[in-house]
């Protein structure tokens, strides 16, 4: 993997799709993202931007923001969702809007289910309907596969509430976690990762910096900034201390296009080599 030439584009864009591409200013970011079920956030600094443009993002008129970075070889999103807020602050010369936003925030806090389910509904027609209801709030995607439809209730029920709290029944009804990631609603069995994903491997040659930090929780380590790596994806690390299979549970990406920051914070949980599946330590 070359870590050469970064990259970064950052558009913000109304509900039909219109925006604006905001890449050629200087941006700073700080993107969160876990495998809990509260948003994933992102705080984003913009610098001097044009009045009528921090109106128009102040004012609610641009909603979306999405957030891709990377380097020249390998760049990818690494944040899709909603304004929730901003401010503005002078810095010597610079006018600076910061921007805080959440991934899914609209669906997880505001989707409602109203729905009923007839005699022989699984988990995963529960997750369907929650899911459905995210939708119509912005969730774009699902990847409802780690949710089995095996186990069937005999008798059939009404839905009414939060959707949220339908993707909490789902989860620990199936042994799942579930999270939006850049604006598609996740499942993941909790004692395993992602069943389609091939595992990064992590090392000084691919980006790792210093050295990870193993503890009773897991693993943390750092690299150059790595878009390529998803919550609940498998990644094997080897370096000189320390070599194993893990399952992302964070990552925080940091940078600034005017600074040295450029990099991926990863934290995981052990996997058991012979299985694949997550070990509790």
């Amino acid at each position: 993997m070359i870590n050469f030439w970064r990259k970064i584009t950052l558009l913000v864009g109304d509900k039909d799709g219109n925006g604006l591409d905001l890449s050629g200013f200087r941006v700073s970011f700080d993107v969160e993202k876990t495998a809990l079920q509260d948003p994933n956030t992102a705080k984003i600094d913009i610098y001097n931007l044009s009045k009528m443009t921090v109106a128009r993002i102040a004012d609610g008129d641009l909603k979306r923001i999405v957030l891709q970075a990377g380097y020249e070889s390998h760049n990818a999103v690494i944040f899709d969702g909603n304004i929730i807020s901003t401010s503005q602050v002078r810095n010597g010369a610079d006018t600076i809007l910061s921007i805080d936003a959440g991934d899914g925030q609209s669906g997880y806090s505001y989707a409602l289910v109203n729905e009923t389910v007839g005699a022989g509904y699984s988990n995963n027609d529960i997750a369907k309907k929650s899911f459905n209801a995210m939708k119509e709030r912005g969730v774009k995607n699902d990847d409802l596969k780690a949710v089995s439809n095996e186990t069937k209730y005999p008798r059939g029920r009404v839905l009414f509430g939060a959707a949220r709290n339908y993707s909490r029944e789902v989860s620990k009804n199936s042994d799942t976690q579930w999270s939006v990631q850049d604006g598609h609603l996740v499942y993941c069995k909790k004692n395993a990762t992602r069943d389609d994903r091939k595992a990064f491997i992590l090392r000084p040659d691919t980006g790792m910096i210093g050295s990870p930090k193993k503890d009773k929780d897991g693993v943390t380590v750092s690299c150059c900034l790595n878009a390529l790596l998803r919550i609940y994806d498998p990644i094997r690390i080897e370096s000189e201390f320390l070599t194993g299979d893990f399952k992302i549970l964070s990552l925080k990406h940091s940078g600034d296009t005017h600074g040295n920051e450029w990099s991926t914070e990863i934290k995981g949980c052990s996997l058991d080599p012979s299985t694949k599946k997550t070990t509790k330590k």
